[in-house]
């Protein structure tokens, strides 16, 4: 069980709740999207919040993974569902359906991924500042929970677009990693620097999502290999 010494650690803790949320929503209505069932969307769900946290714990290697007995995670786990399935519900009776339309609610879809992108960069940093190998320098130390911070906010959403058969968003669109390497460095050197933790949170989790929202506002993206995609445009055109 999970125990609040200070009001750090509650802060902590609503935050991660409100990342769960966010990463809950997004999964379930890309899986409702792609015509997912009841337990798709679940699942899904699921995946899009703990495949990021599976991954880290995997290459941080410490026992098995927290997911599998943290009360913590069980908790987040309960929220996915439960969030998951009001989706599902909304979805499926035609008077409320109109909410998961494409054309009307991408924002809000891009905005929940960022939310919880946000959050669980930060707390992946977290997790891995607690690993850090006691032989590695300070470069190597930034290197190590920088990475595995980008892994936690981006390895759920990069599983669940692999499962609908989506190149991961992270590949290919909309300015997706960048702004994870410069939020968890930002918060990384302000977090080994022993500066105000929810200071610290807010501004790490700021970075990340005002510059994704301005990334999937204006369309930022980073360079693509030009001649050659608008040779293969000609080609099929």
């Amino acid at each position: 069980m999970f125990y609040f010494n200070d009001g750090i650690d509650v802060f902590l803790f609503i935050v991660e709740m409100i990342g769960c949320i966010s990463f809950a929503s997004s999964g379930a209505i890309t899986a409702i999207r792609k015509k997912a069932d009841f337990l798709g969307v679940w699942i899904l769900s699921l995946i899009s919040i703990f495949g990021g946290g599976l991954l880290r714990d995997l290459i941080i290697s410490q026992g098995p993974p927290h997911i599998f007995w943290d009360a913590e995670y069980l908790i987040m786990a309960a929220v996915s569902l439960i969030v998951s399935t009001i989706w599902f519900f909304i979805a499926y009776f035609p008077k409320t359906c109109y909410i998961i339309e494409r054309h009307r609610h991408d924002l809000w879809i891009y905005l929940l991924d960022a939310i919880g992108l946000g959050v669980f960069c930060v707390y992946g940093i977290h997790a891995a500042a607690a690993c850090v190998p006691s032989e590695a320098n300070i470069v190597g130390q930034y290197v190590y929970i920088i990475s595995l911070g980008v892994i936690s906010g981006v390895g759920g959403g990069m599983f669940r677009d692999v499962f609908i058969g989506e190149i991961p968003m992270v590949f290919k669109k909309h300015f997706y990693m960048t702004p994870c390497i410069l939020g968890c460095t930002v918060y990384s050197i302000l977090y080994v620097n022993q500066v105000n933790r929810i200071i610290s949170i807010i501004i790490g989790i700021g970075i990340i999502v005002i510059l994704r929202v301005l990334a999937f506002t204006y369309r930022w993206n980073l360079p693509h290999a030009k001649g050659y995609v608008e040779a293969k445009e000609k080609e099929n055109g």
